[in-house]
């Protein structure tokens, strides 16, 4: 999956967590209304969620338990397993709708409390107890069925974000993303779930430098730049990053060569491509 997280391109029992909602839900992640889904961890879901072996779960604790609590255990209120790496989005379902959604990040805290009586015992609620139901919370954005297109342009030699931000970020990805915001210039369209690439621009490294998703609205901020402008901005999940210092597999020539009928070279940040274009973007930037 090198562009479009689209179901089409991945195996979804690999990488997605399978949830049955209702259709108000699903309506809400696709308008970008709702943003966080959360589940509790329980026997069902578990292997889901967690990093396994065989269903036996990994612990990341300092110290292992005397028993086994299987899912629950407290661990002094710091979350004790690890999310599934390979978990990247969300199948939202009914019997009379679907849809896929990314996961941005995760973020856990424990629930209901209870004490462990014993294998075949009832479990008591306490407040002090040795386990808890945890509850997981996914930040997410739909992946659109028709998505629309975006240039931006990075020259580091004017922009304010210089090749110092962009290594940091790389090097501070989370689950495969990081996430900045970016000045858009055809905002009008602008919507949460379409998708973005990143052109650089100014210099021999001059290329598509990382791709991903638009999360936010388009939102007023002051000129980056530092005029007395008043310019639009979008949040934006970026993955694909090519190494820092490396030049890009797709290079501003390539482009130039493969599509000539676009001037990719000058021109705003942010900037909507025509659907004839990015068909023939999307095939160039999938070869």
């Amino acid at each position: 999956m090198k562009c479009e997280e689209k179901e089409k391109d991945v195996n979804l029992d690999e990488v997605a967590l399978t949830v049955e909602v209702d259709s108000e839900v699903i309506d809400g992640v696709r308008k970008g209304e709702i943003t966080q889904l959360c589940l509790n961890i329980d026997d069902d879901n578990k292997n889901q969620i967690l990093e396994n072996i065989n269903g036996h779960l990994i612990l990341v604790t300092d110290e292992l338990p005397n028993i086994y609590l299987g899912c629950y255990l407290y661990n002094n209120g710091e979350f004790p397993y690890a999310i599934r790496k390979e978990l990247q989005f969300i199948v939202l379902h009914n019997s009379e709708d679907r849809c896929l959604a990314r996961i941005l990040e995760v973020d856990t805290e424990p629930a209901l409390r209870f004490r462990f009586q014993g294998p075949g015992k009832p479990s008591i609620e306490d407040p002090n107890g040795d386990s808890c139901i945890w509850k997981v919370m996914f930040n997410v954005v739909p992946v659109l069925e028709k998505s629309r297109k975006y240039l931006m342009r990075w020259n580091p030699s004017i922009s304010s974000f210089k090749e110092s931000n962009y290594e940091e970020c790389v090097d501070n990805m989370n689950r495969g993303i990081f996430r900045i915001n970016w000045s858009i210039y055809e905002w009008e369209e602008a919507r949460i779930g379409d998708m973005f690439y990143m052109l650089r621009v100014g210099d021999d490294k001059a290329g598509i430098v990382f791709n991903g998703m638009i999360v936010s609205n388009p939102y007023v901020m002051d000129d980056w730049a530092g005029s007395s402008k008043r310019r639009l901005y979008v949040d934006m999940a970026c993955v694909n990053p090519v190494e820092p210092g490396e030049k890009p597999e797709l290079t501003l020539e390539k482009l130039q060569s493969a599509i000539p009928e676009y001037d990719w070279a000058k021109g705003h940040s942010g900037a909507l491509l025509p659907d004839d274009v990015a068909d023939k973007f999307i095939e160039l930037y999938n070869e």
